[in-house]
């Protein structure tokens, strides 16, 4: 029986590319860097701002020295543009409540630095959605480290076997893989690479109106 779903964010949840896009393009334009478009930003979503700074800096043909110390005006500019243009996806908001209704423990698991995670969860009126919420920096770990998984079930005193990862990346794949627990993702998101052979989810899903914790198993995808 399926008790919980752990879900992932940007991607999943929420629609943040274009935002997370102005952000880079405002520290690119200060740094003399070329601009990038949404599309590219789109395939390096999902390991966190450092992760997606350092890839934008080395894509504009600029050192990692200069991407880490890029860092301060990045992280003032993300504060700037976060919740500005992002957006819940059709269906993620009823698809919570009725989790919710049916009993199913919800936690949110996100590389995304924890004031963020929180700022967007608060405009979007999903700050109370969760009964957990781990993010980039509650611990030492991040995705796809299995320790973020494990922690999250051990505070919901969740079983592997009894959990759900439902995301929309390469990352969530191997997260979930990493800790032994079911997966199953979302096609609008940002998948960072081909979700195939040992790095295929349990199932897609189309919609979130198809979802159904309730047949969820280990089996791969087609």
């Amino acid at each position: 029986m399926m008790r919980a779903v752990l879900f992932d964010l940007d991607g999943t949840l929420m629609e943040t590319a274009p935002e997370l896009t102005d952000a880079l393009n405002d520290t690119l334009r200060r740094h003399d860097l070329p601009a990038v478009d949404e599309a590219r930003v789109r395939g390096w979503i999902g390991d966190g701002a450092r992760a997606l700074l350092a890839k934008a800096f080395a894509h504009a043909g600029a050192t990692p020295a200069a991407a880490n110390a890029a860092w301060p005006g990045f992280h003032r500019d993300y504060s700037a543009r976060c919740g500005t243009r992002s957006s819940l996806f059709p269906g993620a908001r009823e698809l919570l409540a009725r989790l919710s209704k049916a009993g199913i423990r919800t936690a949110l698991l996100t590389n995304k630095e924890s004031a963020f995670a929180h700022r967007l969860l608060a405009r979007h009126d999903l700050a109370s959605a969760f009964d957990l919420i781990v993010a980039g920096d509650t611990l030492a770990v991040k995705k796809p480290d299995p320790g973020v998984v494990m922690h999250a079930l051990q505070k919901l005193h969740i079983e592997p076997g009894q959990a759900l990862l439902l995301g929309d990346s390469l990352t969530d794949v191997r997260t979930a893989r990493a800790a032994g627990i079911a997966v199953r993702i979302v096609r609008h998101g940002y998948p960072q690479g081909e979700l195939a052979g040992a790095d295929a989810p349990d199932a897609f899903i189309d919609h979130f109106d198809d979802f159904d914790p309730g047949a969820c198993r280990h089996a791969p995808a087609t």
